[in-house]
């Protein structure tokens, strides 16, 4: 068995000589082969080109193997800017420090970004660089990242040649690659008010108030058959000769819980404009909205292998940066040999997370998720959710509508024709919403274009607010 060091300290004296190395090489040999066939005229000529050659080789072997040994104590760091946020160019830079008494005059670099991003061709992630001694020295280049946790795909190359080019080393750095989290953007819904908070005072945002069963004592008033019977006064009643029921003021603070089921099909589709991108603005853009509501709600993420990440219960006006975070922490693209878990165990696992984890009371539970574009596999979804029903938490599945996003990719006739084509999935689709809302489970579905505007909508519903 041969021992790899052997190779490992034979490398160090040994330097690769390149094509063009190899072609001077065979060169010189050839002289000298030819100075000691030929004639005594022409004989010192080739014999001293041949040496001549053959020494420049010699020489700059030796300062090759110099250099080759200041690579290999170059020290490597990313210096990435933050906060990143999806489809924002960002810029990533490459220090290079040489602690060693030996420049490199001709270093080669070549990062690999993670494989979703995207770069432009003017600015790659690649260069050659001058490295001085006792120095550092920096590459930059620019990437348009993608929403969710990702790392550098590997290895950073590092090569170094000598002047003439006979001679080249490459050197692989394949750990502490970077590893970055990409959050959502939020977005706009233009037209509407009551997107944003409707009360506001000189300091910031009020909560709206209202009506109901609270702390607060408002006032009287006659009773009318849609009144709650645990309202009436009967004291008033009795004095006054009317049924008579107490009117407090009562805090309209919503509590919701929203959760981004991350199934392998909603990674599907044109980058960019996929189902899993969306729904994570959609979360970011839900949670800036609650936050300046000042209402109380926590994210679920369910990742492709079906385990199920919690935020903590958040609040106020910074919960919605927080809730980007965590999105951009948990949300991890997979990969293609990664197996999935079982409609059955998945949603099982979200019920259950959602029953030990959701207060006594009734919250909103906005689940966004296809499906899995299965029939069966809302069926089993509905009944699993059907628990939640039972403690008065009210359920909302929220359906990227699989035939709208990836028309949102197409313009012009390539898209009418899409949609007409498209309408196997759009029987697909209405199975899966009829077995929603037969397990009694409320149906928000939409494209990209209108899907948080009716989430918003129902939500200031709910408020007891009308736009």
């Amino acid at each position: 068995m041969i021992d790899s060091g052997i190779f490992e300290r034979i490398s160090e004296f040994i330097a690769p000589l390149t094509p063009r190395g190899h072609a001077v090489l065979f060169l010189s040999a050839s002289l000298l082969a030819a100075g000691l066939l030929a004639g005594s005229d022409a004989a010192p000529k080739l014999l001293a080109a041949g040496v001549a050659l053959f020494l420049l080789i010699v020489v700059e072997r030796e300062i090759f193997l110099a250099r080759a040994a200041a690579l290999s104590r170059v020290k490597v760091r990313w210096a990435i800017e933050h906060p990143l946020v999806e489809g924002r160019r960002a810029t990533v830079k490459i220090i290079l420090e040489n602690p060693g008494l030996i420049p490199i005059e001709h270093l080669e670099v070549y990062d690999t970004p993670p494989r979703l991003f995207r770069w432009d061709e003017s600015s790659p992630p690649r260069a050659v660089v001058v490295l001085p001694a006792l120095g550092a020295t920096e590459v930059s280049y620019s990437v348009i990242p993608v929403v969710g946790k990702h790392e550098w795909v590997g290895p950073l190359r590092l090569i170094v040649e000598d002047l003439f080019g006979f001679f080249r080393a490459e050197r692989l750095i394949e750990t502490g690659l970077p590893i970055v989290n990409v959050q959502p953007r939020t977005l706009d819904v233009p037209g509407r008010r009551s997107a944003l908070p409707t009360v506001l005072q000189p300091g910031g945002v009020t909560r709206l108030r209202r009506r109901g069963i609270g702390t607060e004592f408002m006032e009287l008033r006659e009773y009318s058959p849609d009144d709650d019977i645990r309202l009436v006064d009967w004291k008033a009643s009795a004095r006054t000769g009317k049924l008579m029921v107490k009117v407090f003021e009562q805090e309209s603070v919503l509590r919701v819980a929203i959760v981004l089921d991350a199934l392998p099909t909603m990674f599907r589709g044109v980058l960019g404009e996929t189902k899993i991108e969306y729904a994570a603005r959609l979360v970011a853009s839900l949670s800036e909205y609650l936050a300046r509501r000042g209402d109380t709600f926590r994210i679920y993420l369910v990742d492709p292998q079906g385990t199920v990440y919690a935020s903590p219960w958040l609040h106020g006006r910074a919960s919605g940066s927080a809730a980007r975070r965590f999105v951009a922490e948990k949300l991890a693209w997979p990969q293609a040999d990664e197996a999935t878990q079982p409609p059955q165990a998945r949603a099982e696992a979200i019920a259950s997370v959602l029953l030990r984890t959701l207060p006594r009371g009734k919250t909103i539970v906005f689940l966004i998720s296809d499906f899995g574009e299965e029939e069966e596999t809302a069926v089993i979804y509905a009944s699993a959710l059907a628990r939640l029903q039972a403690l008065r938490h009210e359920v909302y599945a929220v359906s990227p509508l699989t035939t709208l996003f990836e028309a949102s990719a197409l313009r012009g006739t390539a898209a009418a024709v899409y949609r007409l084509l498209a309408y196997e999935k759009i029987k697909t689709y209405t199975g899966i919403f009829r077995e929603l809302r037969r397990h009694g489970v409320h149906v928000a579905a939409a494209g990209p274009s209108d899907l948080l505007t009716i989430l918003l909508e129902r939500l200031e519903r709910m408020r007891g607010v009308t736009a």
